[in-house]
């Protein structure tokens, strides 16, 4: 009966460790808004693997930055996706960046008893950063942009599209840029007309998701630029934010 003891108890032990498993470490599908704005507290929304068991977010590179978990939650399938390519679970946190954060990438890390997400949230500046303002659907609702803004914007539904109006000069290399919130449940199109309505250019996919648009004008006048997605998707997990930049 002696040598029976260990026996059992190893057999046992190895039942246990049969029953449970490891635990999955987090992983990050999407954020809404896409950005952070510099002096401002935002509700920031992530959607990913495993995010019910976060007991933190951390700015190892970035002092003054704080961030406090709100909810933590189970989350339904986005419309036409799976919760297997797009995460089950959904995290809430207030996210405070302090006025003199300069623009950039801001490095976050979210840790669970089973490991580490880690990630980077683009950071815009408060003087530069304005919101995008519905209703601008069409070419007669299009927003304003003035040289040097950035937007902050979502395609709030399936078959949005947002457009903007920006001042632009004959022989001005321009560039445009559309950056997702997801890059795995948005595939933002960028289409460019004139102010008479005639086609310009446009971008689908490149090497991202995240559409560059690149062209020069040939007259002066205000160009339309509509943002959508290539598959008529839209909700919370679609924000994104636009820059229009000249180049040399």
């Amino acid at each position: 009966m002696k040598h029976l003891i260990p026996i059992f108890t190893m057999w046992a032990s190895a039942m246990v460790l049969a029953e449970e498993p490891p635990k999955a470490a987090p992983g990050i599908t999407a954020v809404d808004p896409a950005s952070l704005v510099s002096g401002s507290k935002i509700t920031l929304k992530m959607r990913g693997f495993h995010l019910k068991e976060a007991t933190g977010i951390t700015f190892p590179k970035a002092g003054g930055v704080t961030a406090e978990i709100k909810e933590k939650k189970d989350s339904a399938a986005p419309a036409g996706f799976d919760n297997k390519f797009a995460g089950d679970t959904e995290l809430l946190a207030e996210i405070s960046v302090p006025a003199e954060f300069p623009a950039g990438l801001l490095e976050y890390v979210i840790a669970t008893p089973a490991g580490a997400a880690a990630g980077k949230f683009p950071v815009l500046a408060s003087a530069t950063a304005i919101e995008e303002k519905e209703p601008n659907n069409g070419f007669r609702e299009a927003q304003i942009l003035a040289a040097g803004q950035v937007v902050r914007g979502n395609l709030g539904a399936d078959k949005d599209v947002d457009v903007y109006q920006f001042p632009a000069k004959a022989g001005q290399a321009l560039k445009v840029s559309v950056t997702g919130g997801s890059p795995l449940l948005m595939d933002a199109t960028l289409q460019c007309y004139d102010a008479r309505g005639q086609f310009l250019a446009a971008i689908d996919d490149a090497t991202t998701r995240d559409p560059v648009l690149t062209f020069t004008p040939v007259v002066d006048g205000p160009v339309l630029l509509c943002v959508s997605d290539a598959h008529d998707k839209g909700g919370v997990w679609h924000s994104y934010w636009l820059t229009v930049e000249e180049t040399k």
